[in-house]
């Protein structure tokens, strides 16, 4: 079988319309591949191709990033359609962002065969993978072993633990939304109740706040005096909120509070938090150890040693590293519990 290009994949699309599965299964026999397999946007092609390669790489899939019956319009609900959904076999499979509809149980997402998705809330949860930072910051700065080292691990784990009390809440109001929309209300709430505007004022970090010295305790202490303003402000607002379901739901699911940030917002955990924090460790770790050069004697070879190092990081780009964090995840699968469950469902769909 031969593989196609996204370019190639696209022209096709645009020469065809595949109105059902009838269709495209001709299609199929028609390009000599197996599967096509519709994602959210361009971004979500290589991470679903990366997937699929590594639990399944006797499959042939032509990712496409978007949905043909919607004129190339990419995003999650042009990839969840009743048209899709229904279509969706063995010749066609959908990929998307969990957001918080695994941990809600909503269907389809949550049992249906055809429909793979994240577990965490989106893609970028992968890509703050801690142990995967950690790599990230050694490969963009080469810090001093001798040194002691700012703990991604710790620091995630802590900041997870002091935001689950607050997702047992946006839980609460996303369960509320969906189920307002699953009746089709006429007061259906079109925004979330917690809005992102004020998670990103609970969440989010400035550099300014990090001290690598103390492991950026003062971010965790800040962290949770921002969550608890926002459970008393919640708790004011709505007084009768019985989470008790929710709480039923995250224990059945086996969602541990040092794991919280698999299933908070990942766009903001990404952009708000870990390349902040990124962006911190290693321009502090770049300064230790250019300090260090300058206070050795001089010699040819120390000499040589220092180009060598500033030519590596000239050349080493974080921020494009972190871009394919998830690969770690792949790698450790023992220390991603999400990405474990999308291949038992891969291996379950072969």
């Amino acid at each position: 079988m031969k593989d196609l290009s996204i370019d190639d994949a696209e022209n096709i699309l645009l020469d065809n319309d595949l109105p059902d599965i009838d269709d495209r299964n001709a299609e199929n026999i028609q390009l000599d591949m197996d599967i096509a397999c519709y994602v959210e946007g361009l971004e979500d092609v290589h991470f679903w191709k990366d997937v699929f390669d590594s639990f399944a790489p006797e499959l042939n899939i032509v990712f496409y990033p978007y949905s043909r019956e919607n004129h190339f319009k990419s995003g999650k609900q042009t990839i969840l359609t009743e048209h899709n959904i229904k279509n969706a076999g063995a010749s066609l499979i959908l990929c998307v962002d969990s957001d918080l509809e695994y941990l809600l149980k909503n269907e389809p997402l949550f049992s249906h065969p055809y429909i793979f998705h994240t577990y965490t809330y989106s893609i970028e949860n992968y890509k703050i993978f801690p142990q995967a930072l950690a790599r990230i910051v050694d490969k963009s700065s080469y810090p001093d072993a001798s040194l002691r080292r700012f703990s991604f691990v710790n620091f995630i784990k802590d900041y997870s633990k002091v935001t689950y009390p607050l997702l047992r809440y946006i839980l609460y109001f996303e369960k509320r939304k969906l189920e307002q929309m699953a009746r089709k209300q006429d007061d259906v709430v079109s925004e979330p109740l917690i809005s992102e505007n004020e998670l990103k004022s609970v969440f989010c970090i400035k550099s300014n706040e990090i001290v690598l010295a103390d492991n950026a305790n003062d971010v965790i202490t800040g962290l949770k005096n921002r969550v608890s303003l926002m459970i008393d402000k919640i708790k004011k607002k709505y007084p009768y909120i019985d989470l008790s379901q929710i709480d039923s739901t995250l224990s059945e699911l086996n969602v541990k509070e040092e794991e919280t940030y698999w299933y908070l917002n990942g766009h903001i955990m990404y952009d708000c938090v870990a390349k902040i924090i990124m962006g911190k460790v290693i321009s502090d770790y770049r300064k230790e150890k250019r300090e260090w050069f300058n206070l050795q004697e001089k010699t040819e070879i120390l000499k040589a040693k220092q180009n060598e190092y500033k030519n590596r990081i000239k050349n080493m780009d974080w921020k494009t590293l972190m871009n394919d964090g998830y690969m770690y995840c792949l790698i450790s699968l023992k220390r991603c519990p999400p990405i474990q469950k999308i291949k038992q469902d891969v291996e379950q769909f072969v």
